[in-house]
């Protein structure tokens, strides 16, 4: 890729080699160190590439070999500028833009984030502006390391974020949690683990510390799981020495939840009359121009349709422009009623939009009970669904010193 850009920066030509003897040339070449490219033959001819270096330098050989080189294409940046000599302003215009591309190049136009389920986009390029992380600000303040901290410490619910620079675009990726408890406990300081839910233990794997409770206990929220002090015992299974330790276990807990969810069989359809406007926009930067304005009272009820097209070179080359449309589509409100099959589908996409919030959250579910039942005007989604999750949080142990026995003293007379 270097080299042909190099190749085009110096110039070079395609020539026709012709004559005695084309092969005692090319030797001559390679012992002058003359590099010829792209060598095939046409007949008793040979075509090649040469850069215009080269070129200069193949009179006294082509002589001496009783040969003829003809031009066939000429190609690069000299041919280029001489081509365009006498038309200074369209010289002067691709140097301008050049130097434009370049500049823009060294500033963020794309902000972008990826991986976010509860936290919306507004939500996260607001907090972004805040602590000055904007569109149009220099590549080279963006500090990667700074900006996830940030996040963090800000999104209790984020769990990972990563900031990556791509040409012109900032990406923030992030995973998220929302049962998330921030660790506040220091992994070299002592901690127990208890229950943060109600719940049947159904797996339990403990690397360090003492276990409270066994596979098969029902716990309720704050119960001990497992210990963070751990005793250790004589040959007599006595207590010879306790010390503390930062509890670590793998536990699952299942329980088992109630869902319910019911909603009018009359609801108000919107039915579109086919009449729609459509306006043009410009953003240059931060700037908005509107191109095309309509009457935004015209329709009493519509719904707004924009779609936005930033303008870009390459993939990740993004320039500070974005054409814009906006599409406003009439319709009026009528009374209807949900077909039975109707309302089955979206009493079955409510649960399903619960069940998938529940999954991000980390719960797995294991039972779906739920069943759905029509009375006269109510559509109704009730029943009981199981999940599993590790459902454990972290707590500073009350750590009890024993007292240093008092030491007597003897009185004599």
């Amino acid at each position: 890729m270097l080299t042909n850009f190099l190749k085009f920066l110096k110039g070079y030509v395609v020539i026709r080699l012709s004559g005695y003897s084309p092969e005692r040339f090319l030797n001559l070449c390679s012992r002058h160190r003359i590099v010829l490219w792209g060598l095939r033959s046409v007949g008793t001819e040979y075509e090649m590439c040469i850069s215009i270096s080269g070129f200069k330098k193949l009179r006294p050989l082509v002589h001496k070999t009783r040969t003829k080189a003809v031009i066939l294409e000429r190609h690069g940046l000299p041919f280029i500028l001489y081509h365009y000599q006498n038309r200074k302003l369209f010289a002067g215009g691709a140097l301008l833009g050049a130097v434009l591309l370049y500049v823009m190049s060294l500033f963020i136009w794309n902000i972008r984030v990826e991986g976010n389920y509860s936290l919306s986009d507004e939500v996260i390029l607001g907090y972004l502006e805040s602590i000055q992380i904007v569109h149009g600000m220099a590549k080279k303040d963006i500090h990667g390391e700074e900006i996830e901290a940030d996040l963090r410490e800000h999104f209790p619910e984020i769990t990972w974020t990563s900031a990556e620079v791509k040409g012109t675009r900032l990406i923030i990726h992030i995973q998220e949690n929302e049962d998330a408890v921030p660790k506040e406990i220091p992994d070299e300081e002592p901690a127990d683990l208890t229950a943060s839910g109600a719940g049947t233990i159904v797996s339990m794997i403990v690397r360090s510390g003492t276990p409270a409770i066994s596979e098969g206990m029902e716990v309720q929220k704050g119960d001990m799981l497992v210990e963070s002090r751990v005793d250790v015992l004589n040959d007599a299974g006595e207590t010879a020495n306790t010390y503390y330790v930062h509890a670590d276990a793998d536990i699952v807990i299942r329980r088992t939840e109630h869902y319910q969810s019911s909603f009018d069989m009359k609801y108000m359809k919107k039915v579109y009359t086919g009449e729609t406007k459509t306006s043009y926009y410009l953003i240059l930067g931060k700037k908005r121009l509107d191109i095309g304005f309509w009457n935004r009272d015209s329709y009493e009820q519509s719904d707004s349709i924009a779609s936005e097209l930033p303008l870009r070179i390459t993939e990740n080359f993004y320039l500070p422009v974005i054409l814009g449309k906006n599409t406003q589509q009439e319709y009026i409100l009528s009374e209807a009623v949900y077909a039975r099959e109707e309302a089955v589908a979206r009493a079955k996409e409510e649960w399903g939009l619960f069940f998938e919030k529940l999954r991000i959250k980390g719960l797995q579910i294991i039972e779906n009970n739920v069943k759905i039942e029509i009375n006269g005007s109510v559509c109704t989604a009730e029943g009981d669904y199981v999940v599993e999750e590790s459902a454990v949080q972290e707590q500073a142990p009350e750590i009890t010193v024993p007292e240093e026995p008092a030491e007597s003293v003897l009185e004599t007379d």
